[in-house]
């Protein structure tokens, strides 16, 4: 499973701090959650696709959020995971 210390020596980040906002008082831009927004599916679907590619083709899709270590086990191993009917 993908961890916060994971990405530390991957990944870069600076601060452009030379334009200053003239929208409030401090100067400062805010950045809020749209960055993270994409982080979610992102994982899931990286984590449906392995799943797909162990053999588990389209019922690896039946697999609901939060994606836990168990609930990706189990699916690995095909425990309380019956295929769908035709």
């Amino acid at each position: 499973m993908p961890r916060a210390d994971f990405g530390t020596s991957l990944f870069r980040t600076e601060f452009d701090t030379s334009v200053p906002t003239a929208l409030n008082p401090l100067g400062v831009k805010g950045v809020g959650e749209l960055g993270t927004i994409g982080a979610t599916p992102a994982a899931v679907n990286a984590v449906l696709d392995a799943l797909d590619r162990a053999g588990l083709g389209r019922d690896a899709e039946r697999l609901q959020m939060p994606l836990t270590p168990e609930k990706v086990w189990r699916a690995l191993h095909l425990k309380d995971f019956a295929p769908r009917p035709a």
